[in-house]
């Protein structure tokens, strides 16, 4: 009997070593943030790309949720937290002729530019990228809508791992 009663005590003691919290098994499912990681954006508009366009800007916010917002001065400008990696961050411009717009002048000046970075515990990393460029030439009249209808949708964003690698690419999806 006493060999059976500690045999017992051994079997409960092995059981409840053995035996763990739930608590520890849910954060292996959460990546922990060891990094600050934010991703800052300036886009500047030429005033003719306002005066004959609708101009919106598509990004993510700090919930990488998708966010869509109506453009109405030469520059708008957004920081946001990434609070998750992996995470993909970026900014879409959307360039639509105004309806009825009439083209009065000759030529028009069709610049538009991103500055945009990923900045890791203090660290940049990123560039300025012209994605709509006319040079101080301008663009005739009848080429402008042409020239907004290719250049509209682009996406320029990045990238960045779980461990923090940051990497450049245009094929992402908001």
């Amino acid at each position: 009997m006493k060999k059976f009663f500690y045999m017992s005590v051994l079997v409960l003691m092995a059981a409840l070593t053995l035996t763990s919290c739930g608590s520890d098994d849910d954060k292996k499912d959460e990546p922990s943030m060891s990094k600050k990681v934010s991703y800052e954006a300036t886009v500047t508009i030429a005033q003719d790309m306002l005066d004959i366009c609708d101009v919106t800007i598509t990004y993510k916010d700090s919930d990488a949720k998708t966010v869509t917002e109506a453009v109405t001065s030469t520059t708008w400008n957004k920081k946001v937290d990434v609070k998750k990696l992996p995470a993909i961050v970026g900014v879409k411009c959307n360039f639509k002729m105004k309806n009825g717009i009439q083209l009065t002048k000759e030529k028009y000046d069709l610049v538009a530019s991103v500055n945009h970075s990923v900045i890791i515990d203090g660290a940049k990393k990123g560039y300025d990228q012209p994605f709509f460029f006319t040079g101080s030439y301008g663009v005739q009249a009848e080429k402008v809508a042409e020239m907004v209808s290719k250049r509209t949708g682009k996406i320029y964003g990045y990238t960045i791992s779980a461990n923090g690698a940051v990497n450049e690419t245009e094929n992402i999806e908001f």
